[in-house]
This record gives structure tokens, C-alpha cells and sequence, in this order.
């Protein structure tokens, strides 16, 4: 079986997305001077239209070759490529649906302002990753889980608990699935698979080492294989049959790792309730069996009940 990374069906989804959106989803994996140049263009995205490679390497503080590189890190022929894909979303008034997913904060915010911060970046995630969904890729996901034998999913830290939030959803369905966040059980298990089988991989770098390294071996067992990384380029998610991108935009106090678990819940959410729908008699089985073990589990009102006043 040949398991050398080829492009994951999925990846290809980003090569038709807007600039901006290129861009965002770039953002975490960009070196220092392209994260420059990103962010200049998101925040003066109608100037850029006026402006050559040379001009823009002087706005962005870089040289003109970053800018070169800057346009093939995208996956961009040229900075031309570049200047149309922008000239064609503000033409259509897209860049205002667009704007820049700044994550600055500082000591002196108020909590206020660190509330609104942060949820316009969660819901500016969320949008972003809603406009890159990829339903083919999704839909072929949701086959591949509902008709597996068992499925694994990988991921540790932050992904982690991603993982574990999908075995709580599709294990309440009935689905045979179980989580693996610590690193030698993950490998053991990956070693026991077979073409019977499935695995989720989650990253949001999509270059987490332990995470890799069990998916490529349940890959060679003959595993069918998913990732959702916010990286289509990234070793997990070249080497997996399937690519579901993710992202999320770091600020200061926390690391795109965690921003990026609210996209990584809206692909869990659609995941979970497709494989429902697609055996719809057994999903409403499952829960009706489940429901009387939370509400056994409730609590009684503790307090006195308060007498009618006379």
C-alpha cells in the first residue's frame, strides 16, 4: 500500500477560496515576515489593489522576494494571482465580510473589551471555516465513520479534548469510536487496525509529532484515515485519506491551538449529526435509550419547600 502524503481529498477545497480567506487560514503556519505581509493586506485590502510587489514589500516592512515567497506559501502562480483574487473580492464586496482576525490584548483592556475581542474572533472562526466547508469531504467522512468497524481518534493537548468530545457525541449514537489522547495506547491501538477500520486525527497544526506518527501507522495497517487540521500542507493532513479544515486566531494570552477548537466544534457538531442522519432509526434509539440516565442522576431540589402565604 503506498502511504507516502499525497494532497487528502478536502485540500483542494482551499485552492477556490477567497484571498482573505486563503490568507486566515494560512495565518498560523505563515513565518514572521509573511504574517507581515498578511496582515497588512487584511487591513488595507482595497490599497492593495494599487499597489506592486516592490510597494507592498515597503508597506509590510519586507523584501520584495518575502512577498514573492509570501504569494507561493498561499499556493498563488504569481503576484498578479495575488492582485486579482484581491481586485475580485472587493469588486464583489467581499472584503468587508472579511476583515482582518486581530487578536491583540493587552493588560490595560478592559474585560469588556477582552469580551468583545474575543468573540468577534470566535465568530469570525467559526464564519471562516463555515464558507471553507468542503460537503463532499464531509459527507465521505461521515460514510467512512457510520460504516467502520471501529473508529480511533487521535490528538493530544487541546485537540485532545476535541477528540474526546467526538467519542462523547457518536459513542451516545451507539457508534463503536473510542478517544486516545496519551500517546502509547494512541500507538498501540493505531498498530491493531485494519481496513475495517477508521481514525480521526485531530491537530489544529496539523504537525503535532504523536499524532502523525498513529495515524501513519493505522494508515499502514490499512485504516481509512481522516484529519482536521487548519493546515491542507500539513504532514496529518497530507497523509490522511480525508482533509477537514479548521482554524482559529490566536491572541495574546492564547495560542491558535485553543482558538482554534470553536471551528474544530462546528466540524465535530456537522459530523455527528450527519452520522446520525445517516441511520436515523438507530441515532433516535440510542438517545431514548440514554436520556433516563442523566435525569436519574439530577439532583433533587434540596431547599424547603416554601409554604402558601395564609
Amino acid at each position: 500500500m503506498n502511504t507516502h502524503p499525497t494532497p487528502a481529498a478536502g485540500a483542494e477545497a482551499t485552492r477556490g477560496a477567497l484571498i482573505t480567506d486563503r490568507i486566515q487560514l494560512a495565518l498560523p503556519r505563515l513565518s514572521q515576515a509573511h504574517q507581515h505581509i498578511a496582515h497588512y493586506i487584511l487591513g488595507n485590502i482595497e490599497q492593495v489593489t494599487h499597489l506592486s510587489a516592490a510597494q507592498l514589500a515597503t508597506a509590510a516592512g519586507v523584501s520584495q522576494p518575502s512577498v514573492t515567497r509570501f504569494c507561493q506559501a498561499l499556493g498563488l502562480a504569481s503576484y498578479q494571482a495575488l492582485l486579482l483574487g484581491v481586485a475580485e473580492e472587493v469588486g464583489h464586496g467581499n472584503a468587508t465580510l472579511n476583515r482582518p482576525l486581530v487578536g491583540g490584548l493587552s493588560p490595560d483592556d478592559s474585560l469588556e473589551q477582552v469580551a468583545n475581542t474575543l468573540t468577534r474572533l470566535d465568530i469570525d472562526a467559526m464564519e471562516l471555516v463555515a464558507r471553507q466547508l468542503d460537503f463532499a469531504a464531509i459527507e465521505a467522512a461521515a460514510q467512512m465513520i457510520a460504516g467502520a468497524r471501529h473508529t480511533d481518534v487521535y490528538g493530544v493537548g487541546a485537540s485532545g479534548l476535541i477528540a474526546q468530545e467526538l467519542e462523547l457525541r457518536l459513542f451516545r449514537l451507539g457508534v463503536p469510536i473510542r478517544a486516545w489522547v496519551e500517546t502509547h495506547a494512541a500507538a498501540t491501538s493505531a498498530a491493531l487496525r485494519s481496513s475495517s477500520d477508521a481514525i480521526v486525527a485531530i491537530s489544529a497544526s496539523g504537525r503535532t509529532r504523536e499524532t502523525y506518527e498513529a495515524l501513519l501507522t493505522g494508515k499502514e495497517r490499512g485504516a481509512k484515515t481522516i484529519a482536521l487540521t487548519s493546515d491542507p500542507a500539513s504532514p496529518v493532513a497530507l497523509v490522511a485519506d480525508l482533509h477537514l479544515t479548521t482554524m482559529g486566531t490566536g491572541t495574546t494570552y492564547r495560542t491558535a491551538s485553543f482558538a482554534a477548537r470553536h471551528g474544530q466544534l462546528l466540524l465535530v457538531d456537522i459530523l455527528y449529526t450527519r452520522i446520525a442522519q445517516l441511520d436515523h432509526d438507530r441515532a433516535l434509539e440510542a438517545v431514548a435509550a440514554t436520556a433516563h440516565i442523566v435525569t436519574n442522576h439530577r439532583v433533587r431540589d434540596a431547599r424547603p419547600a416554601q409554604k402558601d402565604a395564609e
